[in-house]
């Protein structure tokens, strides 16, 4: 027995010295790991992850490092963000390989994890082109938009002042403005692609909690074939459910006329069809159009809904914000006028309400990033292939940047006389990264974001349910943080229209 105990010793002491011996980054702060194991065991979770990189931070500085498996990480908050993203944002573009999802996205990845390649860069040009030729480019997304804010309403206003869930109704329109942006054409009502779109969102988030299992399934020979592993079942499923809406997109195929674009799949189809390259040469692939479709339409709901989910959650909890953003939208058009995008600047409450709701939610907490070439961060040298990950949320609840962080405050994005802060007093504030790679459909979903939440603000007033408790979002909760993007827990409120609600009561008769 001894003599097991003494070699089992010994191999790990051997491991560690060559753990150490084979770092790159010796010379970058951070905690002591295990042998082989480095510092799995304290990131076992989305909620650990998180936790431990903002309590890291706060010991190691804005620039550390910790090792998952194997693999060194570097970890950035404060200003560093800024010089990754921004500053150096080439140096910094590259993504890290996950085996396990390239498999499911047919052998590659296309645009969100792709490698900063010359083909990333044709694809992102061609999504922002398409953008600009569908329709009437910002105007057409904008109409489309309206409808489906306008039947989401409808659907909310039969509930007849009832107390509801509303997260379908959310997804649901959500996700009807991408098919539309996608295709030309919305879902009919209670097209069973609808709820598949939320069962994909749901199991995107639960697939995040088994971060470290998938991460390490190439690793260990014929792990990401043992279904009986919940995770590794959850991926088939996804796979499936994906494969449905890749089936159903191609099927537009048959009736694609290169004259009269309907959608995005068709500008992405097109190019494929005519081998339109970039300077480079590079052309896309069949592969390329279809998954390129699945990764825009995801991430065109995954953020979106939640975020309205959660200022849905948080005007039900601060009536007083709620009512002194209706008072502004009654200031500037009339209740029989359809809020529109050319209204965003006068009503500056509302804008810095949405600005805070992503600061304080921070539903993307982090993200991952690779140097492309040997560089630095902070003064400390960074190795060519080295993961980089900026953590948002330690700069978004952070006192440095932010007075009283964990507070919802809309004010703090206000100036003194009511005007929305100047963006330069907003750097800090990163929902949707930045620089070289900040998220490709920013504008798009700023839109909307305030589309949906100034018309359902001008037609509702939400209130608490009748029933049940309504509780709070912890946004540093186990509960809010245990999958990624976050989404706060489900709820029931009331929708009261005020042509008769609590601020505009029925005439008596």
């Amino acid at each position: 027995m001894v003599p097991v105990l003494v070699a089992i010793a010994l191999g790990l002491l051997l491991a560690y010295i060559w753990n150490k011996t084979r770092s790159k980054l010796t010379h970058i702060p951070g905690p002591t790991g295990l042998p082989i194991l480095g510092n799995t065991l304290e990131v076992g979770s989305s909620f650990k992850l998180i936790c431990k990189m903002e309590e890291w931070a706060r010991k190691y500085g804005d620039v550390f490092k910790f090792n998952i498996f194997g693999d060194e990480i570097v970890v950035v908050s404060g200003s560093a963000i800024g010089e990754v993203l921004v500053t150096k944002g080439s140096e910094f573009a590259g993504r890290p390989k996950y085996p396990w999802f390239e498999k499911l996205e047919g052998g590659e990845t296309h645009l969100f994890m792709r490698e900063y390649d010359p083909k990333l860069r044709f694809i992102r040009k061609l999504v922002h082109r398409g953008l600009r030729q569908y329709g009437e480019g910002v105007d057409r997304i904008e109409s489309i938009s309206v409808v489906e804010i306008s039947k989401c309403l409808d659907n909310i206003e039969r509930e007849d002042g009832a107390d509801f869930d509303p997260f379908t109704y959310i997804h649901h329109a959500v996700s009807q403005v991408m098919n539309t942006m996608l295709t030309g054409e919305a879902l009919s009502e209670g097209h069973p692609m609808l709820n598949k779109a939320i069962k994909l969102d749901k199991i995107d988030a639960e697939l995040s909690t088994s971060y470290m299992l998938l991460t390490i399934t190439d690793k260990i020979p014929l792990l990401d074939k043992m279904t009986f592993i919940p995770a590794i079942r959850k991926v088939k499923e996804y796979t499936q459910i994906l494969d449905s809406l890749i089936n159903f997109w191609t099927g537009f195929e048959a009736t694609y006329d290169k004259n009269n674009m309907r959608g995005l799949y068709d500008v992405v189809y097109k190019a494929y069809l005519e081998s339109e390259s970039s300077e480079e040469g590079t052309k896309l692939s069949y592969t390329n159009v279809k998954y390129l479709m699945y990764e825009l339409y995801l991430a065109g709901i995954i953020t979106t809904n939640k975020t309205i989910y959660a200022f849905v959650h948080l005007m039900v909890t601060y009536p007083n914000i709620q009512k002194r953003i209706q008072s502004q939208i009654d200031e500037v058009v009339s209740s029989q006028r359809k809020l529109t995008t050319e209204d965003r600047h006068k009503l500056p409450l509302l804008e810095a309400t949405i600005h805070e709701v992503l600061r304080f939610t921070s539903i993307v907490p982090m993200t991952v990033h690779k140097t492309t070439k040997d560089t630095s961060v902070g003064g400390f040298a960074i190795p060519n292939d080295t993961q980089v990950w900026p953590i948002f949320t330690s700069n978004h609840h952070n006192a440095e940047y932010f007075i009283d962080p964990l507070t919802f405050n809309p004010d703090r994005f206000l100036e003194q006389d009511g005007s929305l802060s100047p963006p330069e007093s907003r750097k800090m504030l990163m929902p949707f990264g930045a620089g070289t790679r900040n998220c490709i459909g920013e504008v798009f979903a700023r839109m909307r974001l305030f589309l949906f939440t100034a018309s359902l603000l001008q037609r509702f007033t939400l209130l608490q349910p009748t029933k049940g408790k309504f509780g709070i979002i912890d946004p540093k909760s186990e509960e809010y943080l245990k999958m990624t993007p976050c989404i706060c827990p489900s709820y029931k409120i009331r929708a009261i229209p005020r042509a008769w609600g609590i601020y505009y009561p029925k005439k008596k008769t």
